[in-house]
C-alpha cells in the first residue's frame, strides 16, 4: 500500500466508524545521563514468566534480566485496560486527571463520538495540554522514540509526534493483525505508521517492533536516548510467525511470549555491542493483566485479569535493570504503579515536570538503591463505575468486598463486615480522592 498523508488517514477512520479508545538532583552515575529503555508488553500476567514461576513458558532473557536488575512483587499498572495505564505512564499523573480533552481539540467526528459515548472519556487519549514523559526528556536533550503500540487518540493532534516522541514506528490503535498490520478491532484499514505517514511491510510485528529498535539504538548510540518499545504481544490476535502452522490457542499465546522474550534478549544484546549497557537504564514491565486463551495459568494465584479490579487485572511484572546500579537479583516488594515511571525519568534526567500538574507518581530511585519506597503509601484504581482503593495489605472494592493482601494475595475471603473501621477508612481515602481527581 503506497503512503498516505496522516490527516487523511484519520480521516478515512473516522468515516468508517472508529472508537477511540521542581525536579531533583540526577542520580550520579558515571558518565552521561542514563540511556532509558521502557519495554511494556500487552496483557501480560506475572504467571507466564519464568523468573515469576512459571513452567509453562521459556523466557530466559527475561529471567537473566531480572538475575542481573531488580524484580517487583507489588507491580501494578494505573488501569486493568490498555489506554488508562498509558495515559498515566505519559504523564505521571492518575489517568482521571489527564485523560479528559475538550471538545476543541477534537475533530467534528471524534467529538460526535464522544457526545454519543460519555462514559468512555478516558480513551480519548492524553489531553493536548498535559506534557508528557517525552516532552520533558525531549526538552532536556533526550533522543525519544516510540517504537510500538500507541492507543492514546487516533486524532492527528493526539500523534505522538505531537507528544514529544522525535521518532514513530508502529501503529496507533489498540491491535493489529500481527501479518496484515490491519487494525484488529473493528477499524479495518491499515495501521501502521512510519513518523507521519502510513506505508505497509511484510514481517511480523513483534520482530519488525525489535529491529526498529535495536536500529534506534545503533543509530542514537553517542547520546542520550529515550526508547518506549511498546509491543503488541501478546494482545489478540492469537497469531504466530508462521500462519500457516497449526497451534492450539494456547500453545499459540506461549508462542507468542517466548518471541517477545527474544526480543528483550536483542534489545540487550544491542546495548552491549554498542557498549552502552552500563549507561542504559531497562525496565520491562505489562500495561495490565492478561486475557489468555483457555489452557494457559497467566496469573499465577491472582484471582481476575484484564478489565478487573481484583489483583490479576492490574497486578503485573516489573523488571529493572541498570547495572552497576541496581543490585543484581534484588527483589522489591513495594507497592509500585506505571505513573512512578515519569518521577523516576524526571530524576534521572535533571528535568522539572511542569509546576502547573501534580505529579502523583512517586520516584522510584531510592528503592532502586535498595533504600525502599514510601510507607503507607494509598494506591487508587477506577475503571468505569468500579474503583479500588489500598492502603498497606488492606484493600477495599466498590465499598462492597475487603480483603487483606499480605494474609489473602488470591483475593478469596471478603472479610467487609469483620472491619468497619477499616471499610470506613478506605472509603474516605476513596472519596477524598475522586474529590482531588475531578470524579472521573
Amino acid at each position: 500500500m503506497r503512503a498516505c498523508s496522516a490527516r487523511v488517514l484519520v480521516a478515512v477512520l473516522c468515516l468508517n466508524g472508529c472508537t477511540l479508545q521542581g525536579a531533583a538532583p540526577a542520580l550520579e552515575v558515571p558518565g552521561r545521563r542514563p540511556n532509558i529503555v521502557l519495554i511494556v508488553a500487552d496483557d501480560l500476567g506475572c504467571g507466564s514468566l519464568g523468573c515469576y514461576g512459571s513452567r509453562e513458558v521459556n523466557t530466559p532473557n527475561l529471567d537473566r534480566l531480572a538475575a542481573n536488575g531488580m524484580r517487583f512483587t507489588d507491580f501494578h499498572s494505573n488501569g486493568p485496560m490498555c489506554t488508562p495505564t498509558r495515559a498515566a505512564l505519559m504523564t505521571g499523573r492518575y489517568q482521571q486527571r489527564c485523560a479528559w480533552v475538550d471538545d476543541s481539540e477534537l475533530s467534528p467526528v471524534f467529538r460526535e463520538q464522544r457526545r454519543n459515548n460519555m462514559k468512555q472519556r478516558w480513551a480519548w487519549g492524553v489531553a493536548i495540554g498535559e506534557r508528557t514523559i517525552a516532552d520533558l526528556l525531549k526538552r532536556a536533550g533526550y533522543r525519544t522514540g516510540i517504537i510500538g503500540k500507541w492507543h492514546l487518540g487516533y486524532d492527528f493532534g493526539f500523534h505522538p509526534m505531537n507528544q514529544g516522541f522525535d521518532e514513530f514506528r508502529g501503529f496507533v490503535g489498540g491491535a493489529v493483525d500481527y501479518h496484515t498490520h490491519i487494525a484488529s478491532h473493528g477499524l479495518q484499514a491499515l495501521d501502521w505508521w512510519k513518523d507521519w505517514e502510513v506505508e505497509n511491510e511484510p514481517g511480523y510485528v513483534t520482530d519488525l517492533l525489535t529491529g526498529y529498535a535495536t536500529d534506534f539504538i545503533a543509530r542514537n548510540k553517542e547520546r542520550a536516548f529515550f526508547l518506549y518499545l511498546a509491543h503488541a504481544a501478546p494482545h489478540d490476535p492469537l497469531q504466530g510467525r508462521d500462519p500457516k502452522r497449526k497451534k492450539s490457542p494456547a500453545e499459540t499465546y506461549r508462542e507468542m511470549i517466548e518471541v517477545l522474550d527474544e526480543s528483550v534478549g536483542k534489545v540487550q544484546e544491542a546495548l552491549r555491542e554498542h557498549h552502552l549497557g552500563e549507561k542504559t537504564l531497562v525496565i520491562f514491565c505489562s500495561d495490565n493483566g492478561p486475557a489468555p486463551p483457555r489452557g494457559h495459568d497467566a496469573n499465577g494465584k491472582f484471582r481476575g485479569g484484564k478489565g478487573s479490579l481484583y489483583e490479576g487485572g492490574h497486578r503485573v511484572p516489573c523488571i529493572i535493570s541498570w547495572p552497576g546500579v541496581v543490585p543484581a537479583g534484588s527483589v522489591s516488594g513495594d507497592p509500585v504503579l506505571t505513573m512512578d515511571f515519569f518521577p523516576t525519568f524526571a530524576n534521572l534526567a535533571g528535568a522539572a515536570p511542569a509546576e502547573d500538574r501534580e505529579v502523583d507518581g512517586m520516584d522510584l530511585l531510592p528503592i532502586l538503591r535498595g533504600d525502599g519506597g514510601e510507607p503507607g503509601r494509598v494506591l487508587h484504581w477506577r475503571f468505569g463505575d468500579r474503583w479500588a482503593v489500598r492502603k498497606g495489605d488492606w484493600k477495599l472494592i466498590d465499598d462492597k468486598v475487603l480483603y487483606h493482601l499480605g494474609k489473602d494475595p488470591a483475593e478469596t475471603k471478603n472479610i467487609y463486615a469483620e472491619h468497619p473501621e477499616v471499610v470506613e477508612q478506605l472509603r474516605n481515602l476513596n472519596r477524598q480522592w475522586t474529590r482531588e481527581v475531578g470524579g472521573r
